[in-house]
């Protein structure tokens, strides 16, 4: 009996002994980063940097946490920030937003509020922490710019996950309900105003390969950028308009995409009689954009379905020879 309570002491001691070098590791390791940052130009500054948990977590918290990268003109506050992991498996983390935080860049300044924000990562064995698997999820999201857009939505949830066979490539999952775009791009997407300015639900299923992995390198260093991105299935519900989507496109060194993606619309004869009958359309424009929809929509054998194929070439969406507007740039500073 006397030699197990003996072991028992001594596990306990071992134990104890293993966490509090852990935990000084963990402060160590970030005030190390955070000055490694500044030596680098960067501003990076955390007021406060604690690690409680015993025994079995590791719950860190740095308050405040200020980050600016010169080289992109990106910056990140926020008045607190908090990760965990359990003792035994330290390469699975559990993050924690703040319910505000405020991001710039050259060009505006975002207020972004968030409610219950949490995260949990896994990242694979060694220093460069690999990221192997993330999700996230939001309950009420909003940004607010002081270049005079804001956008919202309900709620999100973000999965990604490393494909061991394809280098550098993500496995993306997404699904978003009451999404509020900013008014400037649903005048772009509905220039009619046909549709509510609301995204009642989007679901989106995809593979996107970076030219590099994310890493501790895609902070410190430059984040990787697209180079290929493949749509399984996008599906949307935007007020009484379903639409899908799918295709695949190329992302050249200018964040410039090129290929083709696949929009597929339902109940948009719906939509052109309910603006017609509210007054939004007038009776011969309606008419006109009915006749046309109609003859795009027969062409694909079903009447009741429209089917455009959306090619991104030369920095711009084209339908066909016409061009619909610029494509966006999906470089990532």
């Amino acid at each position: 009996m006397r030699f197990l309570l003996s072991l028992a002491l001594l596990a306990a001691l071992a134990w104890s002994g293993y966490w509090a070098l852990a935990a000084r590791g963990i402060e160590r390791g970030l005030a190390a980063w955070l000055d490694a940052r500044r030596a680098e130009g960067w501003v990076a500054d955390a007021g406060r940097i604690s690690v409680s948990g015993f025994p079995t977590r590791f719950d860190t918290r740095l308050s405040p946490l200020d980050l600016a990268d010169p080289r992109t003109g990106l910056a990140w506050s926020m008045p607190g920030f908090g990760f965990s992991a359990r003792s035994h498996r330290p390469q699975h983390v559990t993050v924690r937003w703040p319910e505000t935080q405020r991001i710039a860049t050259p060009a505006e300044r975002i207020e972004v509020t968030a409610e219950a924000m949490t995260g949990a990562l896994a990242f694979r064995p060694g220093l460069a922490l690999e990221l192997a698997s993330a999700r996230l999820s939001v309950g009420a999201f909003g940004l607010v710019s002081d270049a005079g857009w804001r956008a919202s939505m309900d709620g999100a949830e973000i999965e990604t996950a490393a494909l061991d066979d394809r280098p550098g490539a993500q496995r993306l999952r997404l699904r978003a309900s009451g999404m509020r775009p900013p008014e400037g791009l649903v005048a772009t997407l509905d220039p009619a105003g046909l549709l509510p300015p609301v995204f009642d639900r989007i679901a989106l299923e995809a593979v996107a390969v970076f030219d590099t992995p994310w890493d501790r390198h895609a902070v410190e260093d430059r984040r990787p950028q697209l180079q290929q991105v493949e749509i399984g299935r996008l599906d949307a519900q935007w007020g009484d308009l379903a639409l899908k989507a799918a295709g695949r496109f190329d992302v050249d060194a200018e964040g410039q995409p090129s290929g083709t993606i696949t929009l597929r619309a339902t109940n948009w004869r719906e939509m052109i009689a309910l603006a017609r009958g509210s007054g939004r359309l007038s009776a011969p424009l309606a008419d006109r954009l009915d006749a046309a929809l109609g003859l795009l929509a027969g062409l694909s054998g079903r009447p009741d379905m429209l089917d455009v194929p959306l090619r991104l070439a030369l920095g711009q969406v084209w339908l066909g020879p016409v061009p619909l507007g610029p494509a966006p740039n999906l470089r990532l500073r």
